[in-house]
C-alpha cells in the first residue's frame, strides 16, 4: 500500500471525516485485503492524522461491519462468508426491486432525465474498468432514486448494508464476462424506468442483482479454494 492512496490533505475539522472516506474506500476496493491488520501507527504516518483520528475512523469501520476487532491482533479486514453474501443479495433484490417500482411510478422527468445522466457517465466508466469509478457511479444510481423516493425504511436497512454491498460489488465484477453483462442488465433496468414500465424495472433489476449474487459468489468460492492450495 503506498501512502500516497491514504495521504491527508484537508484542514480539520475535514480531516476525520476524509479520512474516513479515504480507508473505507481503501478497504472497498481491496487496497487492504480480508483479514489484513490495520495498525494504527501505521495508518497515522500514512494518512497524516492522529492516533485519536484513527481510533474513531477505526470506530466508524467496525459499525459498517467492514473491520473487526480480533484478540491479540487488533483491528483487521473483516471477512465475508458465503452465507453473509446470500442474505446480503437476498435483502439487497428485495429492497432494490421495491425501491425502482416506486421511483418509477414517482418520479417526475426531469428526475428520470438525471438517472439517465449518470447512468451515461457509469456507462463510460465501465468501458474503462475504473473499478473505484463504477462503485462510486453505481452508488450514485441507487442514491438518486432513495432520494427521490424519500422512503425512510427502505432508505435506512439499506444505509446499513451499502459499505458490504460495495465490497460484493467489486469482487463479482472480478468475475471475468460479469462487468459486460451487468452493463447489458443496467441498461434494461434504465429503459423500463423511462417507458414507466415499474413491473419490468423491479423485474429486472431483480435479475441485475440476483445475477450480481451469483458471480460474487463463484469469485468468493474460486479465492478460499485458492487459499487452501
Amino acid at each position: 500500500m503506498t501512502a500516497n492512496v491514504l495521504r491527508i490533505t484537508e484542514h480539520p475539522p475535514l480531516r476525520r471525516d476524509q479520512a474516513f472516506e479515504r480507508l473505507r474506500d481503501a478497504i472497498i476496493t481491496g487496497h487492504f485485503t480480508p483479514g489484513e491488520r490495520l495498525i494504527e501507527r501505521d495508518l497515522c504516518e500514512k494518512m497524516g492524522v492522529s492516533r485519536t483520528s484513527i481510533r474513531e475512523v477505526l470506530r466508524r469501520l467496525e459499525a459498517e461491519q467492514l473491520i473487526q476487532v480480533e484478540p491479540r491482533r487488533g483491528p483487521v479486514v473483516a471477512r465475508v462468508t458465503r452465507k453473509q453474501v446470500a442474505e446480503i443479495y437476498e435483502v439487497r433484490a428485495l429492497l432494490e426491486a421495491a425501491l425502482v417500482r416506486r421511483f418509477t411510478h414517482q418520479a417526475s422527468d426531469e428526475d428520470i432525465a438525471a438517472l439517465r445522466r449518470i447512468y451515461e457517465d457509469l456507462r463510460v466508466v465501465r468501458q474503462t474498468e475504473n473499478v473505484p469509478g463504477i462503485v462510486d457511479l453505481t452508488r450514485r444510481f441507487t442514491d438518486h432514486m432513495m432520494k427521490v423516493v424519500d422512503h425512510e425504511l427502505i432508505s435506512d436497512i439499506h444505509q446499513k448494508l451499502i459499505a458490504r454491498i460495495s465490497i460484493l460489488r467489486v469482487l463479482a465484477i472480478s468475475l471475468p464476462g460479469r462487468l459486460e453483462q451487468s452493463a447489458r442488465e443496467l441498461a434494461i433496468v434504465m429503459d423500463a424506468i423511462e417507458r414507466r414500465d415499474a413491473d419490468l424495472a423491479a423485474q429486472s433489476l431483480t435479475t441485475y442483482v440476483l445475477n450480481a449474487a451469483d458471480a460474487a459468489l463463484k469469485r468468493l468460492d474460486a479465492t478460499e479454494q485458492a487459499e487452501k492450495r
